[in-house]
This record gives structure tokens, sequence and C-alpha cells, in this order.
């Protein structure tokens, strides 16, 4: 009997061995890393995404959130939204400018700044975060001023850590509208990675250090398994509302099926079709910012 024990206990100590002696590439395996691919104009239902992706992401104790941007730009209430949204994730984030030949326009510019760890494919381009008005017109000298001031100072405060090449090319992109591609923010410092897709973005990641809420993390990305979190039917729908085509196209329609009721009252296709449409062009209009006096006279 104490033979076998013996026996047994030399297998253990065998066995937890080879168990350290395992290659590093084994220490990520199993570890999740959750994808978001956000390729719209900055509006309430990116926001919505990203917020439910981050909270999944926390839920499943996700290693970090890839999140795949191609955006023009957009809304500057919604970009903060996103901003504070992506600082406040207890999982790290990387955002990462994807596919070729995608940019981080505009308000994408700051979103690519407020990730953990910022990435961009070969091809892509970032900048020309100059404010402008709701119809892309010039701003007044007072308010394009007031908006220049708080941009930079928030580009300030995510790009502090990045060099002060990396501030003075973020500031520029606000002050002067300059745009970068994918080489020239490496140099500057604006992102840490050019891959050329998610998979080269994980081998570059793995044992990379970022910092999450002031604590500093190890990435383990190494044979990570890999989650895309899809956008639902109703926040692809919201994305489609918030293009001013389609806003353009439901108000008129809905104006003219409203015509056809009252013309000819008694029946109920056109009014139904013209308060659906009114009611959803009434939505983007809501998100939108639309100049009222041009609506009037439509």
């Amino acid at each position: 009997m104490k033979r076998l024990l013996k026996w047994a206990l030399c297998l253990i100590v065998l066995g937890l061995g080879l168990a350290a002696l395992q290659p590093a590439a084994a220490q990520g395996e199993g570890r999740l890393v959750i994808v978001l691919k956000a390729d719209d104009p900055v509006a309430p239902s990116m926001a919505a995404y990203l917020e439910r992706g981050l909270k999944r992401a926390e839920a499943l104790d996700a290693e970090l959130v890839i999140l795949e941007l191609n955006t023009p730009g957009g809304s500057v209430t919604t970009m903060n939204r996103i901003v504070q949204a992506i600082r406040a994730s207890r999982v790290p984030v990387v955002v990462y400018v994807s596919p070729r030949g995608a940019m981080a326009g505009s308000a994408g510019t700051l979103i690519v700044l407020a990730g953990h760890a910022a990435a961009m494919a070969p091809e892509t381009t970032i900048g020309a975060a100059s404010p402008v008005g709701g119809q892309g017109e010039d701003l007044g000298e007072t308010m394009q001023a007031k908006e220049k001031n708080i941009l930079k100072a928030t580009v300030r405060a995510l790009a502090k850590d990045r060099g002060e090449r990396a501030v003075h090319l973020a500031e520029q992109t606000i002050e002067s509208a300059e745009a970068a591609s994918a080489d020239e923010a490496l140099q500057a410092g604006m992102i840490d990675y050019i891959a050329a897709d998610v998979n080269d973005l994980l081998r570059q990641l793995d044992q990379q250090t970022v910092k999450v809420h002031g604590e500093t993390r190890v990435l383990v990305t190494d044979g990570a398994r890999l989650a895309t979190v899809e956008q639902t039917f109703i926040e692809k729908l919201l994305a489609v509302l918030t293009n001013p085509a389609i806003v353009f196209l439901l108000l008129t329609v809905g104006v003219q099926a409203i015509l056809i009721e009252i013309s000819s009252p008694g029946g109920w296709v056109a009014g139904t079709i013209g308060v659906v449409c009114l009611a959803l062009a009434a939505y983007g209009l809501g998100v939108l910012p639309v100049n009222w006096f041009g609506v009037v006279f439509l």
C-alpha cells in the first residue's frame, strides 16, 4: 500500500512538472476576445451597440474587446458617449481602424484615442476632426473657437501618455483639419500598431501591457478565441434611419401618403403608410442636426 502511494505521489509531481513546461502559447487558449464592428456614421445606434458589446464582454470575463472602426465621423454628443463608455470599461478596449481603405474621420479620431490601445490597418487614415455644422457648413467664429478648444482639451487628456508628437498631431487634426496615414500616425505615436487583420493584431498584442483604470494589465491573446457580437435588427434599422437621404425619403413619402388619404378619405392603406413613414422620419430628425427652416420650406 505504501508503495502504491509513493508511485501515485511520483506521478502527481511528474504531471505538475510537465504542466509547468508547457509552451507559453497555451496560456492564451480558452481566453475570449470580443470583436465589435462599427461601420457607420457616429450616431446613437453605434453607441448603443458598443455599450451592449462592452456589457457582454464584462459578463463573459473577456480578455479584451476589439472595436473595428470605419466611420466618416458624426455627432460630437454621441462621440462623447462612446468615449465615456470605452474609458469606463473594465475590459481593455482596442480600437482598430479596419479594413484596408477605412477611415477614422472627424469624431472617429477621438474614439481611436479613447482606446486602451489603438491600431490601424495598412492604407487607412485618421483625422480631419475640425468641427462643422449639422449641414457641413462652417461654424461662426465664436462657436468654432469654443468647439475646437473643448475638443483639443479632450484629445490632450486622451493622448497625454502618447507623447508630445501624438498630442500635437491630434490637436492639428482639430485645429487645421489635418489627416494622417497609418504609417504617419504610428510614427507620431497616435496609434500603437499597424496590423493587417485581427489575427495579426492579436499576435502583436500578446504579452503587451495596457492601463485600465490606472492599473497595468498584461494581455494574453495568443491562442485566444474570437467571438463577434453582431448588431441587432433594431440597431441596424436605427443606423439606417440616421442616414439623411433615408430620412428625406421617408418624410417625402409620408407627406404624400397623408395627402392622398386626405384627398380620398375612407381608405386606410395610404394613411397607415403615411403615419409610419412620418414616425420613422421624426426619429431620424430627432437624432440628426436639422435646419428646421429648411424643413418648413420642404
